[in-house]
Protein backbone atom coordinates (compact mmCIF):
# COMPACT_ATOMS: atom_id res chain seq x y z
CA UNK A 1 0.00 0.00 0.00
CA UNK A 2 1.18 3.77 -1.00
CA UNK A 3 0.27 6.38 1.52
CA UNK A 4 0.90 10.04 0.96
CA UNK A 5 1.37 12.48 3.67
CA UNK A 6 0.07 16.15 2.47
CA UNK A 7 0.08 19.56 4.16
CA UNK A 8 -3.18 21.42 3.54
CA UNK A 9 -2.37 24.61 4.69
CA UNK A 10 1.15 27.07 4.64
CA UNK A 11 2.95 23.96 5.87
CA UNK A 12 4.19 23.79 9.96
CA UNK A 13 0.85 21.31 9.94
CA UNK A 14 3.01 18.54 11.68
CA UNK A 15 3.66 16.27 8.62
CA UNK A 16 7.06 15.03 10.60
CA UNK A 17 5.24 13.69 13.33
CA UNK A 18 2.41 11.84 11.06
CA UNK A 19 5.32 10.48 8.88
CA UNK A 20 7.20 8.91 11.60
CA UNK A 21 4.65 7.73 13.27
CA UNK A 22 3.56 5.64 10.05
CA UNK A 23 6.80 5.38 9.29
CA UNK A 24 6.91 2.42 11.42
CA UNK A 25 5.67 0.06 9.20
CA UNK A 26 7.26 1.65 6.14
CA UNK A 27 10.04 0.13 3.81
CA UNK A 28 10.36 2.96 1.71
CA UNK A 29 9.97 6.71 2.29
CA UNK A 30 9.92 9.13 -0.10
CA UNK A 31 10.92 12.62 0.48
CA UNK A 32 9.92 14.16 -3.32
CA UNK A 33 10.10 18.06 -3.09
CA UNK A 34 11.42 21.40 -1.50
CA UNK A 35 14.48 21.30 0.18
CA UNK A 36 16.28 22.56 3.53
CA UNK A 37 13.20 24.87 3.53
CA UNK A 38 10.86 22.53 4.98
CA UNK A 39 11.54 21.52 8.72
CA UNK A 40 9.99 18.47 9.79
CA UNK A 41 9.51 17.99 14.13
CA UNK A 42 10.25 14.07 15.44
CA UNK A 43 10.60 13.46 18.93
CA UNK A 44 11.96 9.53 18.57
CA UNK A 45 12.61 7.64 21.97
CA UNK A 46 12.69 10.91 23.76
CA UNK A 47 15.23 13.07 21.82
CA UNK A 48 13.72 15.64 19.65
CA UNK A 49 14.79 16.39 15.79
CA UNK A 50 14.45 19.05 13.53
CA UNK A 51 14.81 17.25 9.60
CA UNK A 52 15.12 19.57 6.76
CA UNK A 53 16.44 17.04 4.02
CA UNK A 54 16.58 13.31 5.34
CA UNK A 55 12.78 11.95 5.78
CA UNK A 56 10.93 11.90 8.68
CA UNK A 57 10.46 8.16 8.55
CA UNK A 58 14.34 7.76 8.72
CA UNK A 59 14.23 6.80 12.30
CA UNK A 60 13.28 2.54 11.95
CA UNK A 61 15.81 0.03 10.94
CA UNK A 62 15.46 -1.25 7.61
CA UNK A 63 13.48 1.60 6.42
CA UNK A 64 14.77 2.86 2.53
CA UNK A 65 14.54 6.87 2.54
CA UNK A 66 15.22 8.44 -0.84
CA UNK A 67 14.99 11.82 -2.00
CA UNK A 68 13.52 11.74 -4.99
CA UNK A 69 13.94 14.15 -8.37
CA UNK A 70 11.70 17.02 -7.32
CA UNK A 71 13.77 17.92 -4.54
CA UNK A 72 16.68 20.59 -4.36
CA UNK A 73 19.47 19.54 -1.80
CA UNK A 74 22.27 20.71 -0.23
CA UNK A 75 24.83 17.98 0.89
CA UNK A 76 26.34 20.30 3.42
CA UNK A 77 23.16 20.14 5.56
CA UNK A 78 21.82 16.63 4.13
CA UNK A 79 25.24 15.27 5.76
CA UNK A 80 25.17 16.79 8.81
CA UNK A 81 21.42 15.40 9.67
CA UNK A 82 22.60 12.66 8.04
CA UNK A 83 25.33 12.03 10.34
CA UNK A 84 23.38 13.49 13.54
CA UNK A 85 20.77 10.52 12.66
CA UNK A 86 23.36 7.60 12.07
CA UNK A 87 24.66 8.16 15.46
CA UNK A 88 21.02 8.70 17.23
CA UNK A 89 20.59 5.25 15.66
CA UNK A 90 23.87 3.61 16.26
CA UNK A 91 23.28 3.01 12.25
CA UNK A 92 23.90 4.18 9.07
CA UNK A 93 20.52 5.47 7.35
CA UNK A 94 19.59 3.69 4.12
CA UNK A 95 19.62 6.73 1.94
CA UNK A 96 19.10 7.01 -1.70
CA UNK A 97 19.62 10.15 -3.74
CA UNK A 98 18.32 10.73 -7.10
CA UNK A 99 20.74 11.44 -9.96
CA UNK A 100 18.25 13.89 -11.42
CA UNK A 101 18.05 15.90 -8.48
CA UNK A 102 19.30 19.55 -8.50
CA UNK A 103 22.12 20.88 -5.85
CA UNK A 104 22.01 24.04 -4.15
CA UNK A 105 25.33 25.68 -4.21
CA UNK A 106 26.65 28.73 -1.71
CA UNK A 107 25.81 31.36 -4.59
CA UNK A 108 22.14 30.34 -4.53
CA UNK A 109 21.70 31.61 -1.05
CA UNK A 110 24.19 34.67 -2.14
CA UNK A 111 21.82 35.49 -4.72
CA UNK A 112 18.86 35.92 -2.29
CA UNK A 113 20.49 38.39 -0.96
CA UNK A 114 21.77 40.47 -4.15
CA UNK A 115 18.65 40.17 -5.23
CA UNK A 116 16.42 40.73 -2.13
CA UNK A 117 14.16 38.27 -3.39
CA UNK A 118 14.44 36.53 0.18
CA UNK A 119 13.60 39.63 1.97
CA UNK A 120 10.85 40.53 -0.59
CA UNK A 121 8.45 37.59 0.01
CA UNK A 122 9.81 35.90 3.72
CA UNK A 123 11.80 33.09 2.23
CA UNK A 124 13.95 31.26 4.45
CA UNK A 125 16.82 32.19 2.32
CA UNK A 126 18.19 28.83 1.88
CA UNK A 127 18.92 29.60 -1.59
CA UNK A 128 15.74 27.16 -2.90
CA UNK A 129 14.10 30.18 -5.27
CA UNK A 130 17.87 30.42 -6.79
CA UNK A 131 17.97 26.79 -7.37
CA UNK A 132 15.06 25.73 -8.68
CA UNK A 133 15.28 28.82 -11.42
CA UNK A 134 18.38 27.05 -12.55
CA UNK A 135 16.72 23.97 -12.91
CA UNK A 136 14.30 25.66 -14.86
CA UNK A 137 17.20 27.26 -17.06
CA UNK A 138 18.80 24.58 -17.49
CA UNK A 139 21.99 25.84 -15.81
CA UNK A 140 22.08 23.53 -12.38
CA UNK A 141 24.38 21.27 -10.62
CA UNK A 142 22.74 17.68 -10.40
CA UNK A 143 23.53 14.76 -7.58
CA UNK A 144 24.56 13.01 -10.94
CA UNK A 145 27.31 14.94 -11.70
CA UNK A 146 29.07 14.50 -8.23
CA UNK A 147 29.95 11.13 -10.46
CA UNK A 148 31.85 12.87 -13.00
CA UNK A 149 34.32 15.27 -11.86
CA UNK A 150 35.33 16.79 -15.17
CA UNK A 151 31.58 17.38 -15.72
CA UNK A 152 31.19 18.92 -12.82
CA UNK A 153 34.13 21.39 -13.00
CA UNK A 154 33.10 22.22 -16.93
CA UNK A 155 29.65 23.20 -15.45
CA UNK A 156 30.44 24.85 -12.69
CA UNK A 157 33.19 27.03 -14.37
CA UNK A 158 30.14 28.25 -16.82
CA UNK A 159 27.87 28.57 -13.82
CA UNK A 160 30.43 30.74 -12.28
CA UNK A 161 31.53 33.16 -15.31
CA UNK A 162 27.70 33.79 -16.02
CA UNK A 163 27.79 34.92 -12.16
CA UNK A 164 30.33 37.42 -12.33
CA UNK A 165 29.25 38.64 -15.60
CA UNK A 166 25.81 39.24 -14.45
CA UNK A 167 26.93 40.78 -11.18
CA UNK A 168 30.53 42.61 -12.33
CA UNK A 169 30.61 44.62 -8.95
CA UNK A 170 29.81 41.98 -6.51
CA UNK A 171 32.76 40.84 -4.00
CA UNK A 172 30.79 37.42 -3.16
CA UNK A 173 30.93 36.38 -7.00
CA UNK A 174 34.27 38.17 -7.70
CA UNK A 175 35.56 35.53 -5.56
CA UNK A 176 33.82 32.32 -6.42
CA UNK A 177 35.76 29.51 -7.81
CA UNK A 178 34.72 26.62 -9.50
CA UNK A 179 37.56 24.82 -8.37
CA UNK A 180 36.74 25.17 -4.86
CA UNK A 181 32.87 25.15 -5.39
CA UNK A 182 33.55 21.23 -6.81
CA UNK A 183 35.89 20.61 -4.13
CA UNK A 184 33.39 21.60 -1.48
CA UNK A 185 30.75 19.56 -3.34
CA UNK A 186 32.58 16.55 -3.70
CA UNK A 187 33.67 16.21 0.13
CA UNK A 188 30.58 16.95 1.84
CA UNK A 189 28.91 14.35 -0.96
CA UNK A 190 31.55 12.10 -0.06
CA UNK A 191 29.54 9.42 1.92
CA UNK A 192 26.70 9.79 -0.37
CA UNK A 193 28.58 8.88 -4.15
CA UNK A 194 27.40 4.75 -3.91
CA UNK A 195 24.27 6.13 -2.80
CA UNK A 196 23.24 8.45 -6.43
CA UNK A 197 21.21 6.67 -8.63
CA UNK A 198 17.89 6.11 -10.53
CA UNK A 199 15.72 6.68 -7.98
CA UNK A 200 11.89 6.66 -10.38
CA UNK A 201 12.82 2.68 -10.78
CA UNK A 202 13.32 1.90 -7.09
CA UNK A 203 10.28 3.83 -6.65
CA UNK A 204 8.61 2.15 -9.63
CA UNK A 205 9.73 -1.62 -8.04
CA UNK A 206 8.88 -0.47 -4.62
CA UNK A 207 5.33 0.16 -5.21
CA UNK A 208 5.21 -3.08 -7.84
CA UNK A 209 6.45 -5.30 -4.91
CA UNK A 210 3.75 -3.41 -2.08
CA UNK A 211 0.90 -4.17 -4.36
CA UNK A 212 1.24 -7.99 -3.87
CA UNK A 213 3.28 -7.72 -0.73
CA UNK A 214 1.58 -5.20 1.61
CA UNK A 215 4.18 -3.60 2.42
CA UNK A 216 4.09 0.29 2.71
CA UNK A 217 5.57 3.65 0.73
CA UNK A 218 5.44 6.50 2.12
CA UNK A 219 5.69 9.69 0.29
CA UNK A 220 6.73 12.91 2.63
CA UNK A 221 5.10 16.07 1.25
CA UNK A 222 6.88 19.32 1.98
CA UNK A 223 5.64 22.46 2.85
CA UNK A 224 1.37 22.94 2.36
CA UNK A 225 -1.13 23.09 -0.82
CA UNK A 226 -1.20 26.88 0.00
CA UNK A 227 2.42 27.38 -1.21
CA UNK A 228 2.22 25.46 -3.97
CA UNK A 229 4.30 27.66 -6.97
CA UNK A 230 0.73 27.14 -9.16
CA UNK A 231 -1.95 26.97 -6.77
CA UNK A 232 -0.72 28.80 -3.65
CA UNK A 233 -0.62 32.70 -3.03
CA UNK A 234 1.56 33.58 -5.56
CA UNK A 235 3.88 35.24 -5.12
CA UNK A 236 4.32 34.26 -1.58
CA UNK A 237 4.57 30.48 -2.07
CA UNK A 238 7.62 28.46 -2.48
CA UNK A 239 9.66 27.38 -5.64
CA UNK A 240 7.89 23.72 -5.65
CA UNK A 241 4.82 21.40 -6.50
CA UNK A 242 3.69 21.41 -2.75
CA UNK A 243 0.17 19.34 -3.87
CA UNK A 244 -0.57 15.63 -4.78
CA UNK A 245 -0.56 16.85 -8.33
CA UNK A 246 3.32 17.79 -8.58
CA UNK A 247 4.21 14.02 -6.92
CA UNK A 248 3.94 12.12 -10.13
CA UNK A 249 6.24 14.53 -11.88
CA UNK A 250 8.67 14.59 -8.78
CA UNK A 251 9.57 10.97 -8.71
CA UNK A 252 9.16 10.29 -12.07
CA UNK A 253 6.07 8.20 -12.21
CA UNK A 254 2.86 8.80 -14.32
CA UNK A 255 -0.08 8.82 -12.05
CA UNK A 256 1.43 6.55 -9.72
CA UNK A 257 -0.93 4.59 -7.07
CA UNK A 258 -1.43 5.89 -4.09
CA UNK A 259 -4.48 4.83 -2.39
CA UNK A 260 -4.27 6.74 0.93
CA UNK A 261 -3.68 10.42 0.51
CA UNK A 262 -3.53 11.97 4.40
CA UNK A 263 -4.19 15.51 4.42
CA UNK A 264 -2.50 17.09 7.90
CA UNK A 265 -4.53 20.00 9.30
CA UNK A 266 -3.73 21.95 12.16
CA UNK A 267 -6.81 22.68 14.58
CA UNK A 268 -5.98 26.21 13.57
CA UNK A 269 -3.90 28.06 10.95
CA UNK A 270 -0.72 29.48 11.19
CA UNK A 271 1.68 31.11 8.47
CA UNK A 272 5.35 32.03 8.43
CA UNK A 273 6.88 34.98 6.49
CA UNK A 274 4.92 37.14 4.42
CA UNK A 275 1.65 37.24 2.29
CA UNK A 276 -1.78 37.43 3.25
CA UNK A 277 -3.57 35.88 5.71
CA UNK A 278 -7.27 36.74 6.31
CA UNK A 279 -7.93 34.59 9.58
CA UNK A 280 -4.63 36.39 11.41
CA UNK A 281 -5.48 36.99 15.36
CA UNK A 282 -3.36 39.71 16.47
CA UNK A 283 -3.44 41.15 20.14
CA UNK A 284 -3.94 38.11 23.02
CA UNK A 285 -5.47 34.63 22.04
CA UNK A 286 -2.94 34.87 18.85
CA UNK A 287 -0.04 35.35 21.01
CA UNK A 288 -1.93 32.53 23.31
CA UNK A 289 -2.27 30.06 20.35
CA UNK A 290 1.48 30.75 19.55
CA UNK A 291 2.80 30.40 22.86
CA UNK A 292 0.59 27.15 23.82
CA UNK A 293 1.53 25.80 20.44
CA UNK A 294 5.16 26.34 20.06
CA UNK A 295 5.02 28.21 17.38
CA UNK A 296 8.12 29.01 16.64
CA UNK A 297 9.66 27.84 12.96
CA UNK A 298 12.10 24.48 12.86
CA UNK A 299 14.04 25.81 10.06
CA UNK A 300 14.66 29.54 10.92
CA UNK A 301 13.55 29.78 14.35
CA UNK A 302 10.97 32.57 13.61
CA UNK A 303 7.43 32.71 15.39
CA UNK A 304 4.85 31.65 13.33
CA UNK A 305 1.64 34.27 13.04
CA UNK A 306 -1.21 32.43 14.56
CA UNK A 307 -5.63 32.42 13.65
CA UNK A 308 -8.31 30.68 12.94
CA UNK A 309 -9.27 27.74 10.91
CA UNK A 310 -9.75 28.72 7.91
CA UNK A 311 -12.52 26.68 5.97
CA UNK A 312 -12.08 28.76 2.60
CA UNK A 313 -8.36 27.76 2.18
CA UNK A 314 -8.62 24.12 3.59
CA UNK A 315 -11.61 23.39 1.20
CA UNK A 316 -8.89 24.54 -1.43
CA UNK A 317 -6.48 22.67 -0.40
CA UNK A 318 -8.82 19.58 -0.46
CA UNK A 319 -9.49 20.08 -4.45
CA UNK A 320 -6.17 19.90 -4.75
CA UNK A 321 -4.77 17.08 -3.07
CA UNK A 322 -8.03 14.77 -2.63
CA UNK A 323 -7.55 13.61 1.01
CA UNK A 324 -9.01 10.31 1.26
CA UNK A 325 -8.73 10.70 5.42
CA UNK A 326 -7.38 13.57 7.34
CA UNK A 327 -4.72 14.24 10.31
CA UNK A 328 -5.87 16.65 12.80
CA UNK A 329 -2.68 18.34 15.18
CA UNK A 330 -2.10 20.16 17.77
CA UNK A 331 -6.20 20.21 18.97
CA UNK A 332 -4.67 20.12 22.46
CA UNK A 333 -3.68 23.59 21.66
CA UNK A 334 -7.50 24.94 21.64
CA UNK A 335 -8.50 23.91 25.28
CA UNK A 336 -9.38 26.38 27.59
CA UNK A 337 -11.00 28.69 25.19
CA UNK A 338 -14.65 29.32 25.52
CA UNK A 339 -15.23 29.98 22.24
CA UNK A 340 -13.64 29.24 19.12
CA UNK A 341 -14.35 30.89 15.43
CA UNK A 342 -13.81 29.27 12.34
CA UNK A 343 -13.69 30.69 8.89
CA UNK A 344 -17.18 29.78 6.61
CA UNK A 345 -16.65 32.83 3.89
CA UNK A 346 -14.62 35.44 2.97
CA UNK A 347 -15.81 38.82 2.07
CA UNK A 348 -14.61 40.56 -0.75
CA UNK A 349 -14.99 44.21 -2.57
CA UNK A 350 -18.93 43.84 -1.10
CA UNK A 351 -19.45 40.37 -1.81
CA UNK A 352 -19.86 37.53 0.38
CA UNK A 353 -17.28 34.70 -1.61
CA UNK A 354 -16.35 31.08 -0.85
CA UNK A 355 -13.59 30.24 -3.46
CA UNK A 356 -10.29 30.63 -2.62
CA UNK A 357 -8.54 33.64 -4.45
CA UNK A 358 -5.05 32.65 -5.77
CA UNK A 359 -3.47 36.17 -6.32
CA UNK A 360 -2.13 37.01 -2.94
CA UNK A 361 -2.93 40.64 -3.60
CA UNK A 362 -6.98 39.58 -3.89
CA UNK A 363 -6.19 37.56 -0.53
CA UNK A 364 -5.62 40.80 1.54
CA UNK A 365 -8.60 42.72 0.69
CA UNK A 366 -10.74 39.26 1.80
CA UNK A 367 -12.40 39.73 5.21
CA UNK A 368 -13.01 36.48 7.16
CA UNK A 369 -16.61 35.75 7.76
CA UNK A 370 -17.11 33.81 11.37
CA UNK A 371 -19.32 31.31 12.95
CA UNK A 372 -18.91 30.78 16.42
CA UNK A 373 -18.58 27.28 18.26
CA UNK A 374 -18.16 26.15 21.68
CA UNK A 375 -15.11 25.62 23.11
CA UNK A 376 -14.26 23.16 25.96
CA UNK A 377 -12.65 24.08 29.07
CA UNK A 378 -10.22 20.62 29.93
CA UNK A 379 -7.22 19.95 28.74
CA UNK A 380 -7.30 16.81 26.66
CA UNK A 381 -3.34 15.82 26.53
CA UNK A 382 -3.80 12.88 28.24
CA UNK A 383 -6.78 11.80 25.99
CA UNK A 384 -6.20 8.29 23.94
CA UNK A 385 -9.59 7.76 23.12
CA UNK A 386 -12.10 9.82 20.73
CA UNK A 387 -14.55 8.96 22.81
CA UNK A 388 -13.08 10.46 25.51
CA UNK A 389 -12.67 13.52 23.78
CA UNK A 390 -15.09 16.30 25.31
CA UNK A 391 -18.45 16.96 22.91
CA UNK A 392 -17.64 20.33 21.84
CA UNK A 393 -13.78 18.75 20.51
CA UNK A 394 -16.34 16.30 19.15
CA UNK A 395 -18.26 18.80 17.20
CA UNK A 396 -15.55 20.88 16.18
CA UNK A 397 -13.80 17.78 14.64
CA UNK A 398 -16.98 16.63 13.03
CA UNK A 399 -17.35 20.07 11.39
CA UNK A 400 -14.05 20.17 9.91
CA UNK A 401 -14.69 16.34 8.35
CA UNK A 402 -18.19 17.31 7.03
CA UNK A 403 -16.41 20.54 5.16
CA UNK A 404 -13.74 18.95 3.54
CA UNK A 405 -15.65 15.74 2.66
CA UNK A 406 -13.01 13.02 4.14
CA UNK A 407 -13.28 11.09 7.44
CA UNK A 408 -10.79 12.34 10.24
CA UNK A 409 -8.04 9.47 10.80
CA UNK A 410 -5.82 10.64 13.21
CA UNK A 411 -6.04 13.55 15.99
CA UNK A 412 -2.73 14.32 17.82
CA UNK A 413 -2.79 15.80 21.18
CA UNK A 414 1.06 16.73 21.74
CA UNK A 415 4.15 16.44 20.16
CA UNK A 416 5.21 12.66 20.85
CA UNK A 417 3.89 9.88 18.78
CA UNK A 418 2.14 8.37 21.44
CA UNK A 419 -0.44 11.18 21.66
CA UNK A 420 -1.97 10.77 18.94
CA UNK A 421 -5.52 9.37 18.37
CA UNK A 422 -6.50 6.61 16.19
CA UNK A 423 -10.03 6.64 14.67
CA UNK A 424 -11.55 3.48 13.01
Amino acid sequence: MATAILGMQWGDEGKGKITHLLARKASVVVRYSGGPNAGHTVIDRGVKFGTHQVPAGAFYPGTRCVLASGMVIDLAVLREEYETISAHLDNEIDLVISENAHLILPYHRTLEELEGSGAAIGTTRRGIGPAYRDKAARIGIRAGDLLNPTRLREKLAYRVTLLQRLWPASEETAALSAAGLADGLLDAGRPFLSSIGDTAGMIRDALSSASTTGEEVLFEGAQGALLDIDFGTYPCVTSSATTFAGLGQAIGIPNPCVERRIGVVKAYTTRVGRGSFPTEITGGIGARLQEKGGEFGVTTGRSRRCGWLDLVALKHAARLNGPTDLAITKLDVLSGLPEIEICVAYRLRGERIVHFPLADEDLALCQPIYETLVGWEEGIEGVRKYSDLPQEAHKYLERIAAELGAPIGLVSIGPAPEETIAIG
